[in-house]
């Protein structure tokens, strides 16, 4: 399937069917997005979650940059409120989280590619360098050395299945998709989750906060870290609230210290405006919406497709930054034409 997929992508291009359509959304503009960025080493610790290579993110950015012309996220936002003129097949790229890997392993790449990303935080996190919920589970669950490792989940048995990385990542990624429907409060949530992963680390005597600072792949960058990617390397700042909280499953007073502490944070220590946001676990509704109107002129989604004049500023959407061997399936994988089929 996947040779035959792989044909009939390069009869696309050959016959030209992308560039029709590459044309036609010229004036559309594509926002990608990204979480960490790893090296092709082996690391004390392999995050059961995705990650992007960074080889894979050069071989993405070159293919990009074939039919791309990448611009700020701020400046996509002037051309979408018609401030200046629109800009060819216009490109961003913003990164999710604040890790410090997007600026130790990433800038140098983006400045060879002319790209200004933009960085979402989570504030207290940043401060703290306070791991998040999925890291430090993750973290904590590869340290388990029996087999099988059973929690309460409201009330009712969970197994992760630890007999080896496989099977763990399989039932890790169940137990996450499982907790996000259960739990209808996320503050009742990420209580639970540092309970449970209080508990786990109790048991093996392992903790990623003791190891966090030289950690690769969960170490976020500090504040003088994001001043110094400013100033030095054109990184743009963003509000990714306090708390990485699920705003669509937080009370108004929890979303409102969310929105504005977050963006009061980042407006003081880093002396520039804030005034651009971006949806954790892209959690929003009607009602949080109405409040990130109130402080932010943007907001970001993960909900998938391109952006043009007239689209509603606070759900603006993205692709997860696509990667391949092939570079025809790089650029088809966020192109106007598989929107087009996908519709």
């Amino acid at each position: 399937m996947g040779l035959v997929k792989t044909i009939i992508i390069k009869l696309i291009f050959f016959l030209k069917i992308y560039n029709l359509f590459h044309f036609l959304a010229r004036y559309q503009i594509t926002i990608l997005y990204l979480h960490g960025i790893q090296t092709d080493k082996p690391s004390t610790w392999q995050p059961l979650r995705e990650q992007t290579t960074l080889t894979e993110l050069s071989n993405t950015l070159t293919s990009l940059s074939s039919q791309y012309t990448f611009i700020s996220l701020n400046k996509a936002i002037q051309i979408l409120k018609k401030e200046i003129p629109p800009i060819k097949n216009a490109l961003v790229i913003t990164l999710d989280d604040g890790y410090l890997n997007n600026i130790t392993l990433g800038a140098a790449l983006f400045k060879k590619f002319t790209i200004t990303p933009t960085i979402f935080v989570a504030t207290e996190h940043t401060s703290c360098n306070k791991p998040f919920w999925f890291d430090r589970l993750d973290y904590a669950l590869q340290q388990i050395t029996q087999p099988e490792f059973t929690v309460k989940l409201q009330n009712k048995p969970f197994t992760f299945n630890c007999q080896n990385r496989a099977l763990l990542k399989e039932t890790y990624q169940q137990f996450r998709t499982k907790i996000k429907r259960e739990f209808t409060n996320d503050e009742v949530m990420r209580s639970y989750l540092d309970k449970l992963c209080h508990k786990i680390e109790t048991t093996t005597g392992k903790r990623l906060t003791d190891i966090i600072s030289h950690e690769e792949n969960a170490c976020l960058a500090s504040w003088q870290q994001l001043k110094e990617a400013q100033q030095n390397n054109n990184f743009e700042i963003g509000s990714h609230t306090v708390n990485h909280a699920r705003l669509a499953l937080s009370t108004k007073e929890t979303i409102e210290f969310e929105l504005v502490k977050a963006k009061d944070t980042i407006e003081k220590k880093l002396n520039i405006p804030c005034s651009n946001f971006c949806y954790p676990d892209n959690s929003y509704n009607n009602e949080s919406l109405e409040q990130v109107k109130k402080y932010y002129s943007t907001a970001l989604t993960t909900d998938v497709g391109l952006n043009k004049i007239g689209d509603n500023l606070l759900r603006l959407k993205r692709f997860n930054i696509p990667t391949a061997h092939i570079s025809e399936k790089v650029l088809f994988k966020i192109s106007a034409l598989r929107q087009f089929i996908s519709q």
